[in-house]
């Protein structure tokens, strides 16, 4: 497959801070672990050696047995209360960080409205319109192309002209995906990577990251929206992504779909041109250079026809 070739930008020495927009407000986003963060990312001397170390699945592998052990489950009020964690929803007790990090919920809602889209998880949205394929926008100066994305140039080609929306998952996120349709889903693909952080630090610093990651490739044929291919990205410190469906499953809206174990991710949803409009307010937002804050259910769009 032929590889896309981007320019590439002066990187500005100094990382400026994350600002994410949540509820009419801007807010500097507290990332876990920031100092660490933009060492590994922004420090042109100590960094590279310890991204060759991190971006490794054996890093992940080991930071996710310790998650396992009784041990880490100390860790858990302490978490929740310096991230101010949400945890209405969320019963019973966590034998360790990974149980807790997985953790379900049971006061979920999606719009009830056949051709309302809500959010498939928690995290930080993005939407971008009349995609090419050839040049998706990552993140400030970083790109990527969807063929190289899907590791198939037809299927990308299916989607030009369409839309594309980013929902990132912060480790203080809840971490499953729900279907935000009724549907028919395919068997995953899976594509071998490493494990780059998905956060804005790291994505505006690693060319073509979200290409260089380990993925799953999910076909979902909607009644509402078409065709929609789901990606979901694993990051630092996600070692495996788990899903809750088999191929050609019928599933309903609201269903579990997938979880990811402990770490931030990445779930990138692509519909064909013609076949879902987001909502202004967040595509204003993108447009400007920020990630919206959004609940799982939230209505984050409409279909055409609605």
């Amino acid at each position: 497959m032929k590889r896309i070739k981007f320019k590439r930008r002066a990187k500005n020495k100094k990382q400026d801070d994350v600002i994410i927009y949540n509820n009419g407000e801007y807010e500097k986003e507290f990332i876990p672990a920031e100092k660490g963060m933009r060492l590994i990312y922004g420090n042109p001397v100590c960094g590279p050696p310890m991204l060759f170390l991190v971006k490794r699945k054996l890093v992940s592998r080991l930071y996710g047995r310790y998650c396992r052990t009784k041990s880490s489950a100390r860790n858990i009020p302490k978490f929740i209360e310096k991230y101010q964690i949400d945890m209405t929803g969320c019963e019973g007790e966590y034998k360790n960080f990974a149980d807790f990090f997985s953790r379900e919920k049971n006061n979920l809602s999606f719009p009830e409205t056949q051709g309302v889209l809500g959010s498939p998880c928690e995290g930080l949205v993005s939407i971008s319109t009349d995609i090419e394929p050839e040049n998706l926008i990552a993140a400030k100066d970083s790109y990527f192309s969807l063929p190289e994305l899907f590791g198939d140039e037809s299927l990308a080609e299916k989607y030009r002209g369409g839309t594309m929306v980013r929902l990132r998952l912060t480790p203080t996120n809840y971490h499953r995906m729900h279907f935000f349709d009724n549907g028919v889903v395919s068997a995953p693909s899976f594509i071998k990577g490493h494990l780059y952080s998905v956060n804005p630090l790291a994505v505006g610093r690693v060319a073509r990251l979200y290409c260089r990651n380990k993925r799953a490739i999910i076909g979902f044929s909607s009644e509402n929206f078409g065709d929609v291919i789901l990606v979901e990205v694993g990051a630092t410190f996600v070692g495996s992504i788990v899903h809750c469906f088999e191929a050609g499953d019928a599933v309903s809206r609201g269903q579990q779909a997938s979880y990811f174990l402990p770490g931030g991710s990445l779930v990138l949803m692509f519909f064909k041109k013609d076949m879902f409009t987001p909502c202004g307010e967040i595509l204003a937002q993108t447009a400007k250079g920020f990630e919206s804050k959004i609940s799982a259910g939230e209505p984050i769009g409409t279909s055409m026809e609605k």
